[in-house]
């Protein structure tokens, strides 16, 4: 009986030490393959300003361009400036035009012109021999009238008399004063023909300056090497700095919401800081651009005007390739969280919010969004815990810890 007690309490023993074992390793495999919280980086919703934009890019141009050309036809200096001098309005001569000479004469060209200037020659005898005529005449009558005003004075001659005297003497003054206006007119005609024969070796030695219409920065050069022009050539393009703007290319779906007077900047023009500006205009003609991926878009240039002082963008010129961006809507106080919190989920936003330690999905409704951060106009509050750039592991009700930087 002792005997078998004994086998009993050794069969029970052993079978105690098997479950202890057996237990041991159910918790040991319990710990190693229970689930662990999955390491994610987190962001917090806070309270900061936001503002809703559209950019792109475009260019730099001025608004007020004037081209310069040639007052007369002659003969063309070369142009003492080059591209993006700086001239001043009224003051800086931009050419210089010697007057044109006169061309060679031929022969009969010649012989004509010597004719008309003999001719003129006759003319002009003509009416001075005429003056002096009319001039012997007008002696007469005023000798007439004096001697007539004198006896007159004596009741010798009637009063009709003496008016028919001064009436003779008045007209013949009148006929020489007329006289001597058509020798001046002949003396006239004898220089227009005179000129006829003028040749290029009586070539004058002047020059007519032009000076520039703006201050500004010369732009084009039309015309730069020595050579003869006509009148209304154009010589140079002068662009006047202080009008500077930017002409940006937006998405025709992206103008329609900018309007004239809205805040703007210029950015990623090369300076330190962005140049403050406004929209200038929003032109209604909208034209088709094919990108660089070869898609068709409908573009809409719009105008920003600079507003800061000249001296911010004075290393900027006409023709610089500058970015431009419009603020559509300003909230000084707007809950915001980080973009790379944002999910698509069924067409609509979404985030994971980490709520008891788990991820959970929470549709959201977002209004204005930068390219760091995204206004939450509903679905979450101050200070939520959002899972950050959420990888395809993520999924609602998955354990989620923060991943601690080193």
């Amino acid at each position: 009986m002792m005997h078998q007690i004994s086998v009993i309490r050794k069969i029970s023993a052993r079978w105690i030490v098997v479950a202890a074992l057996g237990l041991a390793v159910a918790v040991l495999l319990a710990v190693l393959f229970w689930p662990r919280a999955m390491l994610v980086d987190m962001a917090t919703v806070r309270l900061g300003p936001i503002a809703e934009t559209v950019s792109d890019q475009g260019v730099a141009r001025v608004r007020q361009a004037y081209v310069v050309s040639a007052l007369i036809a002659g003969h063309l200096e070369r142009l003492p400036l080059e591209v993006g001098d700086r001239v001043v309005g009224a003051k800086t001569v931009v050419a210089r035009i010697r007057p044109a000479a006169a061309a060679f004469l031929d022969p009969r060209a010649r012989a004509q012109a010597e004719s008309s200037v003999a001719a003129a020659k006759a003319v002009l005898a003509s009416a001075e021999a005429q003056r002096d005529q009319l001039e012997a005449q007008r002696v007469r009558a005023v000798g007439e009238f004096t001697r007539t005003s004198i006896l007159a004075k004596q009741a010798i001659v009637a009063p009709q008399a003496l008016d028919n005297a001064k009436a003779a003497a008045d007209a013949a003054d009148k006929a020489v004063r007329a006289a001597e206006a058509l020798i001046e007119a002949r003396r006239a005609d004898l220089s227009a023909a005179e000129s006829l024969l003028t040749g290029p070796e009586v070539a004058g030695s002047g020059f007519v300056a032009i000076t520039s219409p703006a201050s500004g920065v010369v732009t084009h050069l039309l015309q730069q090497s020595e050579r003869d022009v006509l009148a209304g050539t154009p010589l140079v393009e002068i662009g006047e700095t202080s009008g500077l703007e930017a002409q940006i290319e937006f998405l025709s779906q992206d103008a329609v919401k900018i309007k004239a007077g809205d805040r703007a900047e210029i950015f990623n023009w090369g300076g330190p800081l962005p140049i403050p500006a406004e929209v200038r205009l929003v032109e209604p003609q909208g034209f088709t651009k094919i990108s660089a991926l070869g898609v068709e878009e409908q573009r809409t240039l719009v105008m920003l005007q600079f507003t800061g002082p000249p001296t911010d963008w004075e290393r900027l010129g006409p023709g610089y390739r500058v970015w431009g961006r419009v603020y559509l809507r300003e909230a000084p106080s707007a809950m915001i969280a980080p973009i790379g919190t944002l999910v698509r989920d069924r067409g609509t936003w979404a985030v994971f919010r980490v709520e008891g330690g788990r991820a959970v999905l929470r549709s959201v409704k977002v209004g204005a969004m930068t390219d760091r951060d995204a206004e939450i106009l509903s679905g979450l509050s101050i200070g939520d815990r959002l899972v950050e750039f959420p990888s395809d592991q993520v999924g609602s009700g998955v354990r989620v810890a923060p991943r601690t930087s080193n």
